[in-house]
């Protein structure tokens, strides 16, 4: 465990994952009327992530009806509808907090690793759906030291800082978020193309937004109330996440 590791630990385990296991306030109806007229054009009707807009946007948008979804707070759905990804990830959100976990954006190692060994280690993270990663002990022992405490050793996204203490399994409510990507996920990994996880790996989240111009959740909160913001995540929870749509 490196220390970065420990000390997350240790602040995360102080957080009450009871706080987020209450559903959402907010109104079912008014969330799926906002939904129609805000989210649909990159998340989808049904919340699949295939909207209008789906494949201009760098990386795809998240598909909602995905089980990995549950690992993700309705707090941090909150926050990041009203304040963007990066915004929530710089905390800069005037001192909104997220219960039960704690934002995190995936760090770029820097100069740490060379570009071809950056291009290496993603060959071999793109093993992980088919389980047949290449022959490169370099990437494997790379991939261990950098990748697996977020990531898990066998890239399911249930590392230890992910974990943060509870029993390893399924499913679990991610300690950090977002919560760490599926690597063995075929639907999660068709997200991401290669250059996006070049740049990634190399600059982090918030580089690759802000040196690259990849996409991210712009903030809505300065056209939707709070209360319109819980309903929107009301909505999305229960329609996509838990898949239980009402009227159907």
């Amino acid at each position: 465990m490196t220390p970065r590791t420990a000390s997350l630990l240790l602040v995360l385990l102080a957080l009450p994952l009871s706080a987020v296991a209450a559903g959402p306030p907010g109104d079912y109806g008014e969330g799926q009327r906002l939904y129609g007229e805000v989210c649909f054009s990159c998340h989808g009707n049904r919340g699949d992530g295939r909207g209008p807009n789906w494949k201009s946007t760098r990386p795809r948008p998240p598909a909602f009806t995905s089980p990995l979804m549950k690992r993700m707070t309705d707090d941090y759905l909150f926050a990041v509808t009203k304040f963007g990804k990066l915004n929530l990830l710089k905390e800069r959100t005037g001192g909104f907090k997220l219960r039960g976990a704690k934002p995190a954006a995936m760090p770029g190692p820097a100069d740490s690793i060379e570009d071809g060994q950056i291009r290496a280690l993603l060959r071999w993270v793109r093993g992980f759906p088919a389980g047949k990663q290449p022959d490169d002990p370099t990437s494997r022992e790379i991939y261990q030291a950098a990748c697996a405490e977020c990531h898990g050793k066998a890239g399911r996204g249930d590392g230890e800082t992910a974990l943060g203490g509870q029993p390893p399994g399924w499913p679990f409510v991610s300690r950090i978020q977002p919560p760490p990507a599926d690597l063995t996920s075929r639907e999660q990994m068709a997200r991401f193309g290669g250059r996006y996880l070049f740049w990634l790996v190399k600059l982090g989240r918030i580089g690759a937004a802000e040196e690259k111009g990849y996409d991210y959740m712009e903030p809505f909160g300065h056209i939707l109330k709070d209360a319109q913001i819980w309903s929107l995540v009301r909505y999305v929870r229960e329609a996509f996440i838990e898949g239980k749509p009402r009227g159907r």
